[in-house]
């Protein structure tokens, strides 16, 4: 088999193990296996294309990780640290705006501020990533496709997959929206 049919023979295994895109947002589990595709976005695959896309299309770059949860079985009163966030340079953190039960109101000021705070209005590209295998940036992704953005990017790989191509990170605050 040539090189060439077997790079489309495991993108195709790839993809076949890949769930289905669904209609709409995903309100299953968050951290599970996400789709191969978003339907009016591009699915940038790799740290040097998403470095490659931001730079090309001047985009405003989002991240919609979850913020930090105190753990559970933590004692109350116990001091609790978390790690602190890092992001793409450049970055805003939204944080857990790719949750799909987010109120009406809650999801127009995600639309909101990505218009806002990102400085992208539906006109400018935008590149939104979070963590592999985690459905909130897919879902934040597809929503600012529902609002009518044109020029959006997914990004599955999100921090990890930068962080292990040797490109820099910087300190996250999440920013209110």
């Amino acid at each position: 088999m040539g090189r060439r049919a077997a790079i489309g023979a495991l993108a195709w295994l790839i993809a076949a193990a890949a769930p289905p895109e669904p209609a709409g947002l995903w309100a299953g589990a968050m951290e599970s296996d996400t789709p191969a595709t978003l339907a009016g976005a591009t699915v940038v695959e790799g740290a040097a294309a998403a470095r490659d896309w931001i730079a090309a299309h001047k985009a405003a770059v989002v991240d919609v990780s979850s913020a930090p949860v105190k753990p559970a079985h933590m004692a109350p009163g116990m001091v609790w640290l978390p790690s602190a966030h890092q992001d793409l340079p450049g970055s805003v953190w939204l944080a857990g705006a790719g949750r799909a039960v987010l109120q009406p109101e809650r999801a127009a000021a995600y639309v909101g501020a990505v218009s806002a705070v990102a400085g992208a209005p539906p006109g400018r590209a935008v590149l939104v990533y979070c963590h592999p295998h985690c459905w909130g940036s897919w879902n934040a992704a597809k929503a600012l496709v529902q609002a009518g953005y044109k020029q959006v990017a997914w990004f599955p790989g999100g921090i990890e997959a930068w962080a292990r191509a040797g490109y820099p990170l910087q300190r996250a605050r999440a920013t209110a929206y």
